[in-house]
């Protein structure tokens, strides 16, 4: 009975220094977190064959309590350098953009700060396709 009690201490010791541990954490910054509205319509582009580019128009729109200075970036994850810069509201508290969406791959859209570059908010957007590419050559001989 004595290892059952002492085993429940220092669990409750356990979880009581993870809490401390995790609100220490909060308190230094490491844990941000930013209250912005961030989304993307349609999440979802669909083209008839695999491979082939994917066209749409996609609405972004976002919002957040205090102004600054957003801008709003595509990356596409197959390719590790490719971040480019779309547009920027200046000191803004909220934003909207139509963006003509033509691509193979899904893409990703971000939301970073100006001054530092600072990541706040991302969405996906989902290429998909109704036929599979399927490379079967035909002979024919007439």
């Amino acid at each position: 009975m004595y290892s059952s009690v002492s085993k429940g201490f220092a669990l409750l010791v356990l979880v009581l220094m993870n809490c401390i541990m995790f609100s220490a954490k909060a308190a230094n910054g490491i844990t941000v977190s930013t209250e912005i509205n961030f989304s993307a319509q349609p999440q979802q582009c669909v083209t008839l064959h695999q491979g082939r580019d994917c066209f749409a128009t996609i609405l972004i729109q976002w919002q957040r309590p205090t102004s600054q200075t957003i801008c709003l970036f595509h990356v596409n994850k197959k390719q590790a350098t490719s971040k480019k810069q779309l547009m920027c509201w200046p000191e803004s508290k909220a934003g909207q953009a139509n963006i003509e969406f033509e691509s193979s791959d899904n893409l990703t859209y971000q939301l970073r700060t100006q001054l530092d570059d600072r990541l706040l908010a991302e969405t996906e957007i989902i290429v998909s396709w109704l036929h599979k590419n399927t490379r079967r050559r035909r002979w024919r001989l007439f």
